[in-house]
C-alpha cells in the first residue's frame, strides 16, 4: 500500500456495517429548513420523496428532477443543502454526476440513493466524493436522519477498508493511485492538478476514469433489463 493510500484509510470514526455506508453517530436536528433537490428518473420515487420532505418538519423540497439537464442551472440560482441522487440514472452515470457536483465551489452535500448500496459501491461513491450512501430499501427515517446529520456537519461515510483500497488500487493505472487518494480526502480536481503538477483537464479526466473503473461491474438497471 502506498503512503497516500494508507493515509486515506485512517480518517474517520468507528463505522456501522459497510452495507449501510453510514457512520453511526447520532446528532441533534438543525434549526433551519434543509433545502433538498432530488435527482431520480423514476417518477414514483421523485413524487414520494417530495411528499416525504413536504410532510417532514425541517425540510424544504426545492425541486425533483428526472436527470441532470436542469440541475446545474438550479444549483447556480438556488441555495441547496443536499442533493439526493439516484445511482442508476437513465441519461447519465450517477457517480460521475456526483463528482461534477462536488467540483463546484461550496457544493451541496450529495447522498447517493441506491438499491445497490454494497461495500464496493460505497467505495466508488466515496471516491466520487459523495457524502453518504443510503439504500432505497431502508426506512425513510434513515434518509431523513442522514440529511439532518450532513447539514449539521457530521461525516457519514466510513473510511474504506484497507482490503477494498488495495483491490481498487490494483485495478488502476499506477499514475492514478495518487489521484484516488486525493479524491478520498475530498480534494477538488483543480487542487489535485496543482498538487500533482497536472493540467486541470487531465486531473478531471483521471478522476472520471477512476470512478468509472471502480464502478465497473456494479449492477445497473439497463444491464438488468437487457439480461
Amino acid at each position: 500500500m502506498t503512503p497516500n493510500m494508507e493515509s486515506a484509510t485512517h480518517r474517520g470514526r468507528a463505522a456501522t456495517p459497510p452495507e449501510s455506508g453510514l457512520m453511526g453517530v447520532a446528532h441533534a436536528p438543525t434549526s433551519k429548513p434543509i433545502r433538498v433537490v432530488v435527482v431520480d428518473d423514476h417518477e414514483a420515487v421523485r413524487t414520494g420523496l417530495e411528499r416525504v420532505f413536504e410532510r417532514s418538519p425541517g425540510f424544504d423540497s426545492v425541486s425533483a428532477l428526472a436527470d441532470d439537464r436542469d440541475l446545474f442551472a438550479l444549483l447556480q440560482r438556488e441555495p441547496v443543502d443536499v442533493v439526493v441522487l439516484d445511482y442508476d440514472l437513465e441519461r447519465t452515470d450517477g457517480l460521475s454526476l456526483c463528482l461534477r457536483i462536488k467540483q463546484r465551489r461550496k457544493p451541496p452535500a450529495v447522498v447517493i440513493y441506491s438499491g445497490y448500496a454494497a461495500p464496493a459501491l460505497v467505495l466508488a461513491a466515496t471516491v466520487a466524493q459523495a457524502d453518504a450512501v443510503v439504500h432505497k430499501a431502508d426506512p425513510v427515517d434513515v434518509l431523513l436522519g442522514a440529511l439532518r446529520r450532513l447539514t449539521d456537519g457530521d461525516r457519514l461515510l466510513a473510511s474504506p477498508a484497507p482490503d477494498l483500497l488495495e483491490a481498487a488500487a490494483a485495478r488502476l493505472d499506477a499514475a492514478d493511485v495518487p489521484v484516488m487518494a486525493l479524491l478520498l480526502h475530498g480534494i477538488r480536481t483543480p487542487d489535485i492538478a496543482q498538487t500533482l503538477a497536472l493540467e486541470e483537464r487531465e486531473a478531471a479526466h483521471r478522476a472520471r476514469r477512476i470512478v468509472g473503473v471502480l464502478q465497473a461491474g456494479r449492477p445497473r438497471r439497463r444491464q438488468l433489463n437487457s439480461a
